[in-house]
């Protein structure tokens, strides 16, 4: 008896050596008591790790707001300025053809991998492969890739096949341009299937495993150059009706909401007013709201019905009732604080009254009084694609449609979900369209490119200069562009004719939004591009 007690006691102590032994080299590789975790909320599950997202193979682009807490760039944007990334400097050649780049050095990937010129040849190289049919959709100068020079293990050249005004933004781009570990790609060009279950960058944060079902965890780099930042993992969860995200983060469930698009401008307002959240608005407003005609269906057609609508819907009133003044007024489908963009135009101000004449002497009336216009047989109708259930845009269309109900107009709201939008747009299947400008700095770099109906990834922006018979040159011969007098001519004379044509109508500026839990959180910084989501700009208390 004697023997088996001590017996079990000698285990007993080996066991707790054994698991104090664990516990400590746990307490070396992550201190509990220094694990500071805040949980945040998104509408879908991520489906890979990659920093190549194209429709082909990612469904919800959940993904592309995050890359930047786990991928960095060659050079960063950051109000309104290049600024060195992982590369400290670079030369531009003077015909635009060579860029070179020069790295800083002693960087890894988080898993392991040196970062160096080797790598970057390597991952601009996959780029345009990994994109197949959407190369040159998110960055135009991935579509001129010529030849990459390395010339020692921290310099590389990059030539391309033409010059392009543009092409310092698109390495600022994250989707696609962020740099990822050499073991991201296979031997016979094709991404590897660790990407779909690990982080394979050089930024502040690694996934810390696969997904528990509820979301994903997330742990902060060791390999991580930079200062480290307060957070040291933050977790993901999958909520995808923005009312129970509102409702999470009042009981505790989450910190942070992040995101125009997962808040209402009424519930922002009410956390705003309570001292227990804290609430910051972004300075950056580069994205526009706008309503997008099919110029090539009837009744939008005809340029006298979109000039009618233009002046038909109160932007004002949109900015200062259902958005709190937050948002403001949009005379320009592109903001005139963005590079190039800074052209004068007359605005199209809201007249109801100027809006019936307009259609009264293009023969639109209601002949059968059902309080629709007709003219030729044809009704004044039509629908309004739009995504559904982000931010208050339900709201918007709500409003917008009963608007142009006034105007003797029947528009039906068509709320569905991002890839059937998507699917939707990408095939003419729309008479009118409600959507977003690009990001900065995909604006207005991107979306003047995607104007070329040629390309056919923008349904909605090839609408832009289909009027033109020359429209897709004008473009081309914008990106060859090296004069800036001469760049900046030839965007005064497309946005112009944008303008003019009625195209589309811009509603109002967007600024990102957040709200966090104040007892937890005491400051949140907007990253370079607001709408990326900054874990490593949170502050704690």
């Amino acid at each position: 008896m004697i023997k088996k007690i001590f017996l079990v006691m000698a285990v007993l102590m080996i066991l707790k050596l054994t698991v104090g032994c664990s516990q400590d080299r746990a307490a070396i590789n992550n201190p509990t008591n220094d694990i500071k975790e805040i949980t945040l909320c998104e509408n879908w599950e991520f489906e890979q790790f990659s920093t190549i997202l194209t429709p082909a193979n990612s469904k919800n682009y959940g993904f592309a707001a995050y890359l930047a807490n786990f991928y960095e760039t060659l050079v960063n944007y950051q109000d309104g300025q290049i600024v060195p990334g992982l590369a400290e400097s670079w030369n531009i050649s003077p015909d635009g053809l060579v860029y070179t780049f020069h790295l800083k050095q002693g960087i890894k990937f988080s898993d392991g991998a040196d970062f160096d010129a080797g790598a970057v040849k390597r991952n601009l190289e996959m780029i345009p492969v990994l994109s197949g049919e959407y190369n040159g959709a998110f960055a135009v100068v991935t579509t001129l890739f010529k030849e990459f020079k390395v010339f020692d293990r921290y310099t590389i050249e990059i030539h391309l096949t033409a010059p392009y005004y543009g092409a310092l933004h698109d390495f600022t781009k994250l989707n696609p341009l962020a740099m990822m570990s050499p073991n991201a790609f296979t031997e016979d060009d094709t991404i590897s299937e660790q990407i779909l279950t690990a982080t394979m960058g050089t930024g502040p944060y690694m996934l810390a495993g696969q997904s528990d079902g509820s979301g994903f965890t997330f742990v902060q780099n060791p390999n991580y150059h930079g200062a480290k930042p307060d957070v040291t993992q933050f977790r993901v969860k999958v909520i995808p009706d923005n009312q129970t995200k509102a409702l999470a983060l009042r009981n505790g469930e989450i910190d942070l909401i992040f995101g125009w698009d997962k808040l209402s401008y009424d519930v922002f307002k009410e956390f705003s007013a309570d001292k227990r959240y804290g609430t910051k608005v972004s300075n950056e407003n580069g994205m526009t709201r706008y309503i997008g005609f099919n110029v090539a269906k009837a009744p939008f057609n005809d340029r006298q019905v979109r000039l009618a609508v233009s002046h038909a819907i109160d932007k004002t009133s949109i900015c200062d009732n259902l958005f709190y003044g937050i948002e403001s007024k949009a005379d320009t489908l592109l903001n005139r604080s963005l590079p190039y963009c800074d052209v004068a135009v007359e605005p199209y101000q809201y007249d109801l009254e100027k809006a019936n004449k307009i259609l009264d002497e293009a023969g639109w009336r209601d002949i059968d009084g059902d309080g629709i216009r007709e003219k030729d047989g044809q009704r004044l109708a039509g629908e309004i694609l739009y995504t559904s259930g982000l931010g208050t845009d339900d709201d918007l269309i709500l409003t917008i449609s009963r608007g142009l109900k006034k105007l003797g107009m029947d528009v039906k709201e068509k709320g569905l979900d991002m890839m059937a939008w998507y699917a939707e747009s990408l095939q003419g299947n729309f008479t009118l369209a409600y959507k977003t400008t690009y990001y900065i700095p995909d604006v207005p770099f991107t979306l003047i490119s995607n104007m070329n109906s040629e390309i056919m990834v923008d349904k909605m922006m090839a609408q832009g200069l289909a009027h033109l018979p020359d429209g897709n040159q004008l473009i081309i011969g914008l990106n060859s562009m090296v004069d800036q007098q001469e760049i900046q001519q030839r965007y005064a004379y497309i946005l112009g004719e944008i303008h003019q044509n009625i195209s589309f109508v811009p509603i109002s500026y967007i600024k990102e939004l957040v709200v966090f839990n104040a007892d937890k959180i005491t400051d949140y910084q907007f990253y370079g591009q607001p709408w990326q989501v900054n874990i490593a700009g949170i502050k704690l208390r």
